[in-house]
This record gives C-alpha cells, structure tokens and sequence, in this order.
C-alpha cells in the first residue's frame, strides 16, 4: 500500500447520546461534520442496564433537588427517567439535524453503554461523543465510555468541552511514521473540494530534520489537492505542543491511529489542557507495504 492509497470515506457518523451537555455539543459537531461530508447523521441512546439493576437494590436512593432529601428508588422511576432523557436527546438530534440539513436516525437500546456503542460504531464509520459523560463529578476528567472509545480500533470523534467551533481547521500530527502519512492522507481526504482548512503539526525533537518532515508532509498533502500551513513543535517537550496547539485554534487534532498516542500527553491531560475536539483514525488505515 503506498502512503497516498485512498482512505475511507466517512459516509454514517454515530453520535452517543445521554443526559449531559457535552452530548449536546457532540450532536452539534457530529450534524455539522455530517453536513459538511455530505454524511449521515445516526444517534444512539443506551438506556444503561446498571442503573437499572442498581434501581431494583432495597438501598437504593435518589436526592431530591428541591429537598435535598432522600427518597426511594425504583426500577420503574428510573425507566421513566431514561425514557424521558432518551426523548430529550432525540430531539436535540432532530433539531441540529434539521438546523444542518443531514439525514438522521435514531435508536434507543438497552444494555452496558461502552459495549452497545462499540457495537452500533461498528455499522458506522465515525463515533462522536463527549469526552465527559454525565455521570462525571470533574470536567476535567475523561469519561470511562470515552477512554474505551479511544482504546478501541474504531475512528473516533472526542468532542471538548468547548465543542467543535464552525470555522475549525484540520490539524493533523505528523511525524514520518506510517501511521502519521495514513492520518494525513485521511485529513487531506476530508478537506478536499470542501470549505475546510488544513494544517499539519511537526513532531520531531531535532531541528534539522523539521524541512525533511515538512516536504515530506507537502507532497502527501499537494498530491491529494491540498495545500496545508505548517508548525513545528519539539515532540519532547509537552510545554511545545501545548504551545502550537493554542496558536492554531480552532482545531480538530487528528490522529492516524493509536500510536500516535504515545508521543502526546495523556486523552486526559489533552482534555483539562489543551481543550481540543481529538480525531482517533482506525488503527486499520496502518498498513505498510510488503
């Protein structure tokens, strides 16, 4: 496979669902990406089987906001209450749906959150959720559903806290490796022919080979009809990248697979740092050839 092989093109993005605000914004970024990729827009809410065997404990309790008191909980109250949240998040779908003009569906299942959306993101070619789930006390903390997400192999769409803002660029991290070429080519894919901007980040911890790792990235870009900006930062120091990823905001960082991974901080040091919507490409876009 050569480096500039075609990538999959992003046709149904799933969107995960639930009770939080950053739901919202992963609704908003989803419709508005779907719009722009001329995609379709699929929403999925899972109704999670453990607050329902929690409902049915003899100890199971709920705070009353008005009171601040505690009252018994019920399997039948807690029905109604995802029922009534499911509903919610169907029609903020319908509504950002509408506002961009995409195609869309929407599923309610029941089961273990992370596996159902795992599962559904199998039939899709993108996931987008929130990087903070509902039931999350600090917003600077990565919910469990997000960090298997982006454990996973799927491509993923994390969306920050401050959501994907209209006029954000591509940022792509380049660092000469496989997977690096592959998240490029995928970057260039998306921002040809569309109103999307593009530019790659250097990663390299040696000034002298910045040139090589920048015509290298040109070309790859120039031979997809892209012609990107670039930045340079030292891939051994955290402070750099921080640094570059604050000057080129608004962003989407893509990531041509999980290995990449290993050259940033933590998804969560990302979060309560750089603020940043991350894109997780499929490990499967690795493949070197033989």
């Amino acid at each position: 496979m050569t480096d500039s092989s075609p990538t999959r093109t992003i046709q149904r993005i799933l969107v995960a669902l639930d009770a939080s605000a950053q739901s919202t914004m992963a609704i908003e970024a989803a419709a508005a990406l779907a719009a722009q990729l001329e995609a379709e827009l699929s929403g999925i809410f899972v109704e999670d089987i453990q607050l329902l065997h929690l409902a049915e404990s003899p100890y199971a309790r709920e705070i009353l906001y008005a009171s601040a008191k505690g009252a018994p909980l019920s399997r039948a109250a807690m029905e109604s209450t995802l029922k009534a949240q499911a509903e919610r998040a169907r029609s903020s779908l319908a509504a950002s749906a509408e506002q961009f003009r995409v195609r869309w569906s929407f599923r309610n299942v029941r089961g273990q959150v992370a596996s159902e959306l795992l599962s559904a993101a199998g039939e899709a070619d993108l996931l987008a959720l929130g990087v903070v789930g509902w039931s999350c006390i600090s917003r600077r903390r990565i919910g469990s559903t997000a960090l298997e997400a982006a454990a996973s192999e799927i491509p993923v769409l994390l969306v920050s806290e401050g959501g994907v803002p209209r006029d954000a660029k591509l940022l792509v991290l380049y660092d000469g490796s496989p997977t690096a070429r592959h998240g490029l080519a995928a970057a260039a894919d998306l921002a040809r022919g569309r109103a999307i901007k593009m530019a790659v980040l250097l990663a390299t911890a040696q000034p002298d080979h910045i040139d090589k790792l920048r015509e290298e990235a040109g070309a790859l870009a120039q031979a997809q009809g892209v012609a990107p900006r670039f930045r340079a930062f030292d891939s051994k120091d955290r402070a750099s990248l921080l640094r570059a990823l604050e000057a080129e905001k608004p962003a989407i960082l893509v990531l041509g697979g999980r290995p990449l991974l290993k050259t940033l901080p933590s998804i969560e040091a990302l979060v309560s740092e750089a603020g940043m919507p991350l894109l997780l490409l499929s490990d499967g876009f690795e493949r070197e050839s033989e």
